[in-house]
C-alpha cells in the first residue's frame, strides 16, 4: 500500500482538480475506492466516472478496475500480516496465496501439538458404540456438518442432521438417550440453539463431543468430550483446514475400528453404484 501512497504523492502536482479529488478520497477512505465502482468514486466526490478512470491510468494503470485488484490486494495483505502468526519469517514480496497457505500450516501444526490423542480415541468409542448419532452446529458450521453426517451414513448408518428448524427437530430430540451420540460443531459466532440443543441433549442423557476453536465456548459447558481445533481468522474469514484435518482422522480411525461394518456399507452402496450406473 505504501507503493500505491507514494506514487498518488509524486504524481499529485500533475493531477487535475477533479482528479486530485479523487486521491484525497483515496488517502483518507482507501478502502472505499477498493469496494466502490468507479461511478460511486465519482458521485462521492463530486467529479464524473471518467475522471476516476484517467486518475487511475494516470497512475500508469490500464484502469480503475486494474488499480482497484491491486489495492484490494494489498488491504488483504496488511490486514494478513496484522492476524497470522506465521509458520515462519515473512519473505520480502511473499504472495498473499503463500502467506495464506502458511496460516493454514500453522494451524495444522498446533493441532498436532495440541490435540489431546486420548480424548480423540475416547470420541471414536463414543461414535463407534451409538445406536445413533445426531450431528448438529452453527449456521456458518453446516456444510462441515452435513458432509461428515454423510460420510458416517455411508459408513457406520443410522446417522442424521439434527438442526433447529428442520421439521424433524423436536421429534429427533425426543428420541434421544443413553444409547445417542451428539457430534457439536461450535465454531464462532455460537449460536444459542446449539447449547440449548445440547442442553436437551444431557437432559435426556445422550452422550455429546463437542468440537470447538476454544474450550471457552459455550457449548464445551454440555460435552461429555471436547476435540479443541485452532482457527486463525484471516480476512474476516474462518479457516476450517484443521477442523477438517481432525475429521479424517475421526474416520480413518473409525475405518479402522469398524473395518468389517465399514466395508459391508461400501460393498453395498457401490454395487448399486454399478446398477444404476452413476459414474462414468
Amino acid at each position: 500500500m505504501q507503493e500505491i501512497l507514494r506514487n498518488i504523492a509524486n504524481s499529485y502536482k500533475n493531477f487535475s482538480t477533479g482528479q486530485k479529488k479523487v486521491a484525497d478520497l483515496f488517502i483518507e477512505q482507501p478502502i472505499f475506492l477498493a469496494f466502490s465502482s468507479a461511478l460511486e468514486v465519482g458521485r462521492n466526490v463530486n467529479v464524473s466516472e471518467s475522471t476516476v478512470i484517467r486518475w487511475a491510468q494516470k497512475l500508469g494503470y490500464k484502469g480503475y478496475a486494474e488499480f482497484q485488484q491491486i489495492v484490494q490486494q494489498k488491504l488483504a495483505q496488511e490486514r494478513l500480516e496484522q492476524l497470522t502468526t506465521d509458520v515462519s519469517p515473512q519473505t520480502e514480496g511473499q504472495s498473499l496465496l503463500k502467506n495464506l497457505l502458511n496460516s493454514d500450516i500453522s494451524n495444522l501444526q498446533q493441532l498436532k501439538q495440541s490435540l489431546d490423542e486420548e480424548q480423540l480415541l475416547q470420541a471414536v468409542d463414543l461414535i463407534s458404540q451409538a445406536e445413533q448419532i445426531y450431528v448438529t452446529g452453527n449456521t456458518f458450521d453446516y456444510g462441515m456438518a452435513y458432509s461428515f453426517t454423510t460420510w458416517l451414513n455411508h459408513t457406520l448408518d443410522h446417522t442424521e442432521m439434527l438442526i433447529y428448524g428442520d421439521g424433524q427437530y423436536y421429534l429427533q430430540l425426543s428420541k434421544l438417550g443413553i444409547a445417542s451420540t451428539v457430534i457439536a460443531f461450535a465454531f464462532p459466532r455460537y449460536e444459542k440453539v446449539v447449547t440449548e440443543t445440547l442442553n436437551t441433549a444431557k437432559e435426556q442423557g445422550a452422550s455429546v463431543i463437542v468440537i470447538t476453536d476454544s474450550v471457552s465456548a459455550p457449548a464445551v459447558k454440555y460435552a461429555d468430550i471436547v476435540l479443541e481445533v485452532p482457527m486463525n481468522s484471516d480476512l474476516g474469514i474462518d479457516s476450517y483446514t484443521a477442523a477438517s484435518a481432525l475429521l479424517t482422522s475421526i474416520m480413518r480411525f473409525l475405518s479402522v475400528k469398524e473395518h468389517d461394518k465399514v466395508k459391508l456399507n461400501y460393498d453395498r452402496t457401490e454395487a448399486m453404484y454399478l446398477r444404476k450406473n452413476v459414474y462414468h
